[in-house]
């Protein structure tokens, strides 16, 4: 068996650029002069010119980012090793689209309906959320032909935005020194729709999910698992007659004039979106408790969750926890990985977020990553923004990264090869 360790792919797209998110398809860049311009990304990656052999690789590397996790047929090494031998030889090819070269592939150019600048954006259920400081709007996906989001956008609340992430038909809104909130998106009767939900008041910077829970976390003080309980509905019940069952993704989906015949898929696009219907507040639990029997007894600078693990970064070490969701009470639901000893931190910390390849720390010199092997990766020079996609469906393994003068993709490929039960650095896919 081949050595694991593979470079990430670089793609690079020229402009000026200020945000990104990629959808089903669709690359959605938000430009510095306010507009959006959606690429056509399927169509972009088949009429890039690269060996005939290596295209296949290619497609899973930035198109189908998910489809060789639990392969089948890396049990056969031989296979295994010729897939690996593509990603090798793929990585070493530049891969760079000049302003000129995207208009072919572009779907349509825009007004930005949504208030811009934005702290954050979002995109669940084909539509995007963007959050600042004068709040929360949205805006359908696939609006015509002519204009990828709906020109008329819909403000949803007022509450001040420094980070959002939605998952089950929810956004978690970070608001600062105004605490923590979640808004309900769906159409369940028994919840208070445009009415956001408050959940604690202790400072919160940044937000993600673990599976029905969420993360906060924050510069001043502690971060808080808030932790949830679910209802879940039953899988065979999801899979026969799904639409009919919830008529609430119904009703957010179908928002333009694409027959809704077509857009069955479109509660697939999210993973775990399927099963929640209902989330239950049930107890607020500190960094500090999460974190108190590791045996580093250096403060936390700053900690961090995203769907099974939770970091924390000391001085010269980041702390790992694995959360176990579906622990009963009587079972320990965080349980600690160990510490990982560093001396790559270079300055302060201003940002991390997780995804499964690794994790992402921005830092004054620029942005370093982690990977699920260990292994360090410096990405120099300060960002205009970045962003990774561990809820989406096919592009969890890219991080985007927006400089001044490009975009640079990046699709890291090693992840699919490794042990995701024994791995301490990143998600861990379907376990």
């Amino acid at each position: 068996m081949q050595a694991l360790d593979v470079k990430p792919l670089e793609l690079i797209i020229s402009g000026s650029y200020y945000d990104s998110q990629i959808y089903d398809g669709k690359l959605y860049l938000w430009k510095n002069d306010g507009s959006i311009t959606t690429v056509n990304w399927n169509k972009l990656i088949e009429n890039i010119n690269i060996n005939e052999q290596l295209k296949l690789v290619l497609k899973f590397s930035v198109q189908f980012g998910d489809n060789l996790y639990n392969n089948l047929l890396f049990q056969d090494l031989e296979i295994k090793d010729l897939i690996l031998s593509k990603f090798k030889k793929l990585v070493e090819n530049s891969i760079e689209i000049s302003s000129a070269d995207l208009t072919s592939f572009i779907v349509s150019e825009q007004n930005n309906p949504l208030p811009f600048p934005h702290a954050d954006s979002s995109i669940h259920y084909k539509t995007v959320y963007v959050g600042s400081q004068s709040g929360v709007s949205s805006s359908n996906c696939g609006y015509s032909r002519k204009k990828s989001l709906n020109p008329e956008a819909e403000k949803l609340c007022d509450i001040p935005v420094l980070s959002l992430s939605a998952s089950h038909l929810t956004l978690a809104i970070a608001a600062g020194s105004e605490g923590l909130f979640d808004y309900y998106l769906g159409q369940n009767p028994s919840y208070k729709r445009n009415e956001p939900r408050h959940i604690f008041v202790q400072h919160s910077s940044f937000v993600r999910w673990l599976y029905p829970s969420v993360f906060s976390s924050s510069y001043f003080n502690d971060g808080y698992f808030a932790d949830f309980k679910a209802s879940k509905r039953r899988r065979s019940r999801i899979k026969k007659g799904y639409r009919k069952q919830q008529p609430e993704l119904t009703q957010l989906t179908n928002v333009d004039n694409t027959p809704a015949e077509k857009k069955s898929s479109i509660a697939l696009l999210e993973i775990g979106e399927t099963q929640i219907t209902n989330r239950e507040f049930k107890k607020l639990i500190s960094s500090s408790e999460i974190f108190t029997n590791n045996e580093n007894e250096q403060s936390s600078i700053f900690t961090w969750g995203t769907h099974d693990k939770i970091c924390s970064i000391t001085e010269n070490s980041i702390q790992l926890v694995k959360f176990y969701p579906k622990a009963t009470e009587e079972q320990e639901k965080f349980i600690n990985l160990g510490s990982i000893e560093t001396e790559e931190l270079l300055g302060d910390i201003i940002s991390a977020d997780s995804s499964f390849f690794g994790i992402v720390l921005e830092q004054e010199e620029g942005l370093l990553v982690i990977t699920s092997l260990l292994k360090y990766i410096h990405f120099p020079g300060e960002p205009v923004n970045w962003r990774v996609f561990p809820k989406s469906k096919n592009y969890t393994n890219q991080l985007h990264i927006i400089y001044e003068d490009c975009i640079r993709i990046y699709s890291f490929n090693h992840d699919f090869f490794v042990d995701q039960e024994k791995k301490k650095i990143g998600i861990s896919f379907g376990v």
